[in-house]
């Protein structure tokens, strides 16, 4: 995608972001103007988790089994969530009554988790893989822009003299206008991004799966208890650190404004009065200042994380956040309580880019959906077990006071740090090649894999061997199939003849069987090519005289001598080629053991084709 493509796909994370952000920073101190009680904020706040745990994973998996011509596959989703987002965003401040707030609540967390799981599953469907950490690093960008603007409105709408009078529920007007501004947003960046941006049509393939898999709710359950069976082993590891991470920011949300209240305003909730309106604006520009860090942060992150290694970035963007809430929660003048604000952006560039961009390059294409769902679950249930656990706690074990409970989440954090290092980098398997978990063990030397084949087991070996080329340097893939016009082919059996594809329909059978068993894997952006004309030819034409490419050939074509080195194809390759040639060795291998019957591709060493 060209640059302004890229930006206008990821516009609309500008309004969810603002209507989360909303959620982050003024529902609760609405909860509290309305009525509610500081110990009762957990247990209110039990519509993200649960929305969450139940939404996002069964619209990831309903999503990807959905297709249609005009409207596509995500974008119907992320649509209908952020026409439910901007009516609940225009509503909810007119409520004055705290059961229908947290009705609103849930509604709104329902939208937004709508339209935020299909969303970033878009962005993976949408680019290749060299533009995916470009594509998230965007994202991030945008996300940190909408929660800044979501929280500076707090802070800037409340200074306004003809805004500070309060309404019959109890609800400042400045309220009001910060939820109006989200309505407009939401509506207006995400419904531009969806009509300026269409999703590629699937395979043929794809399609027949599409339409031949099973419909209907418990089918999509399946999938996901599926997905989970199959999960590679590094998100299983994500998952620990998430179970730290993410109850320390849910304590975070709720009680920033009760322990900036508490230290700096000398204000409660309980008592209400311009300290506590100071201490909810105040709360917004503490959260508008991290995500100003993280628009900024997000720039050097990915960076940082292709050279050292994910896990190593991400433990010490925990551990920046943990020093900084630990640090926050003894301050006691309010724009010192802004320095640690830039741990905490640093903390959050990671937390959304790193790990969605880790999941996307691991898991089969056809699947983001449903495992960007299940990444949201391992975020959700720590937030499940602190809504129903932490009232005990904030009462009991922490005194009810809010610096206490900000100071336990940068514990947390550091504990979340500690368990990052802990987890052992996975298998080559496992890695992500694009953020690797560990450290980096990529090559980056070419920037195109081409591949010729003719559908044959042989052939069908070296396009396996160029797949994993290009995902190691993070290439992109050309599969290359050259055919003759029909007309008189060469003798069966002439010694060291190649015997090449006759007609273009016999060579779109092979080119189709050459790509389907990379789509089913990991290969992400693979470019196919029918070529009338000499094999050889075709293969260097395709790489040009760009010496930064690399073609990959078995060494034995149809129709090679017996004992032949090189056959007539390969052969002519490495004699004229101006880039790298990889010569796969083909002639050695014992079909009848290595290539299953019917399959598209080999069988790995040590198993059998009986199986």
């Amino acid at each position: 995608m060209t640059g302004p493509a890229l930006l206008m796909m990821n516009l609309g994370f500008f309004g969810v972001q603002f209507s989360f952000g909303l959620t982050q920073s003024a529902v609760n101190p609405l909860f509290l103007l309305i009525g509610a009680d500081p110990d009762q904020l957990p247990l209110l706040n039990l519509a993200g988790p649960v929305t969450g745990l139940l939404i996002q994973p069964l619209i990831g998996a309903v999503s990807d089994r959905t297709w249609h011509p005009r409207w596509g596959r995500r974008r119907p989703f992320i649509t209908v969530g952020a026409l439910l987002c901007a009516v609940v965003l225009f509503v909810f401040p007119f409520v004055g009554i705290l059961w229908l707030a947290v009705i609103c609540f849930w509604l709104l967390d329902a939208g937004n988790n709508t339209s935020m799981e299909p969303y970033r599953a878009f962005i993976s469907d949408r680019l290749p893989k060299s533009q995916l950490a470009r594509g998230f690093l965007t994202q991030s960008m945008f996300t940190g822009a909408g929660a800044v603007l979501a929280n500076l409105s707090l802070f800037v709408l409340q200074k306004v003299p003809a805004l500070e009078k309060e309404a019959g529920n109890g609800v400042p007007y400045w309220m009001y206008v910060c939820f109006m501004i989200g309505t407009v947003c939401i509506l207006l960046t995400v419904l531009t991004a969806m009509a300026r941006t269409r999703e590629l049509t699937p395979s043929d393939e794809e399609l027949r799966e599409i339409r031949s898999a099973p419909k209907g709710l418990h089918h999509a359950v399946a999938e996901i208890a599926d997905a989970v069976r199959s999960m590679p082993v590094a998100m299983h590891k994500i998952g620990v650190v998430f179970l730290f991470q993410w109850y320390a920011m849910f304590i975070y949300w709720q009680f920033l404004a009760v322990s900036l209240g508490e230290t700096i305003f000398d204000a409660t909730p309980e008592e209400g009065g311009a300290g506590w309106d100071a201490a909810i604006g105040w709360s917004g520009l503490q959260n508008a200042a991290y995500n100003f860090v993280t628009m900024v942060s997000a720039l050097f992150l990915v960076g940082f994380a292709r050279r050292i290694g994910a896990k190593r970035v991400h433990a010490v963007a925990l551990g920046l956040a943990a020093l900084s809430l630990v640090w926050l929660s003894r301050i006691d003048n309010q724009y010192v309580a802004l320095l640690p604000m830039i741990g905490v952006g640093i903390f959050w560039a990671s937390a959304v880019g790193v790990p969605y961009l880790m999941v996307a390059s691991m898991v089969p294409a056809k699947r983001t959906g449903v495992y960007m769902g299940i990444l949201n679950m391992m975020i959700v249930v720590p937030m499940l077990i602190q809504t129903i656990t932490f009232g005990w706690i904030f009462q009991h074990l922490l005194g009810g006071k809010g610096n206490n409970a900000i100071m336990l989440a940068g514990v947390l954090l550091g504990i979340g740090a500690l368990a990052m290092l802990w987890v052992n980098p996975p298998d080559e398997a496992d890695e992500s090649p694009i953020v690797p978990l560990g450290s980096r063990r990529s090559i980056t030397v070419y920037d195109r894999v081409v591949v010729g084949s003719d559908g044959t087991p042989t052939s069908l070996y070296a396009v396996d061997r160029a797949a994993e080329v290009a995902q190691a340097a993070q290439a992109r893939l050309v599969v290359v199939t050259a055919y003759r016009e029909d007309g008189p082919a060469p003798a069966e059996g002439a010694a060291g003849v190649h015997r090449d594809i006759r007609g273009a329909g016999a060579a779109r059978e092979a080119l189709e069987k050459s790509v389907t068993g990379l789509t089913k894997e990991r290969a992400r952006y693979i470019e196919q090519r029918l070529v009338a004309g000499d094999p050889a030819q075709a293969l260097l034409d395709t790489v040009g005289a760009n010496p930064a490419n690399l073609i990959v050939v078995g060494n034995r074509g149809l129709g090679a001598s017996q004992g032949q080195l090189l056959g007539s194809v390969p052969a002519g390759v490495v004699r004229n080629a101006v880039c790298d040639v990889l010569v796969v060795q083909t002639s050695a291998l014992d079909e009848d053991r290595m290539f299953a019957a019917g399959t598209s591709g080999p069988v790995k060493e040590g198993e059998s084709s009986a199986g």
